[in-house]
């Protein structure tokens, strides 16, 4: 790892403490809202709401561009249930629910050491084409992880790397 100047800002909300760390380097900061136990490295410049979870959006690349891709990680307590059984109930919501719903890939694979599973998929949306997506979902510290990463299928590689790195970064502080 190299090398890279950082600084820190921590700001309080009602919802607790909220710490973001910038890298000169790398251009990526972290979140970090120690109420909700969440922290994770996202590129500079990008939003961040919460919504469904917490969400970070690309920036819009021009005028025209009309889907921001993105990546949403959510959470929930930990069901009598395996990360399987619950990305086959995913799956079948998804295939009532999503237009032209299509499974490109579901996969058992490890996330920070625990069991997860994989989910890529396209789906439509009227007047932005086919969208590609992957869902990983995985338990940790008695939790449920869901990171939901959305883009228009033409871009879906090229943001691949910056969602993995986000996903990598990921820590559940509690």
């Amino acid at each position: 790892m190299f090398f890279s100047a950082q600084f820190s800002v921590c700001v309080s909300t009602p919802a607790g403490a909220i710490n973001y760390t910038t890298s000169s380097e790398n251009k990526f900061v972290t979140y970090e809202n120690s109420t909700e136990g969440t922290k994770i490295d996202y590129p500079k410049g990008w939003t961040v709401i919460r919504q469904y979870g917490l969400a970070f959006l690309s920036p819009k690349e021009n005028d025209s561009d009309t889907f921001r891709e993105g990546l949403v990680v959510a959470r929930g307590s930990i069901i009598n249930e395996s990360i399987h059984k619950l990305a086959d109930r995913v799956l079948r919501f998804y295939n009532s629910s999503l237009i032209d719903f299509r499974l490109n890939e579901s996969k058992g694979i490890t996330i920070h050491g625990n069991p997860a599973q994989s989910l890529i998929y396209t789906f439509s949306i009227p007047g932005n084409g086919t969208i590609k997506a992957m869902d990983l979902g995985t338990t940790e510290n008695n939790r449920v992880h869901v990171f939901r990463y959305t883009a228009q299928e033409s871009k879906f590689d090229s943001y691949l790397p910056t969602i993995e790195r986000m996903i990598d970064s990921f820590k559940s502080v509690e």
